[in-house]
């Protein structure tokens, strides 16, 4: 089964539903996940991006 984008004019396709709605969030610009460092400030639309991030600290 594949799950469509139903963005308009958006053409991608996903076999899982979870990827579906993280790549979602690149038309609504939601980033739930924010730099827990202090006067950091940066979010993250993705976990594995903040995971990133937070090794930089």
């Amino acid at each position: 089964r594949r799950y469509s984008c139903t963005f308009a004019g958006c053409t991608k396709q996903f076999k899982r539903h979870e990827h579906l709605k993280r790549h979602f969030r690149t038309h609504t610009g939601e980033r739930p996940y924010k730099c827990p460092a202090p006067d950091c400030g940066k979010v993250f639309a993705r976990m594995d991006n903040l995971n990133q991030h937070v090794r930089t600290h």
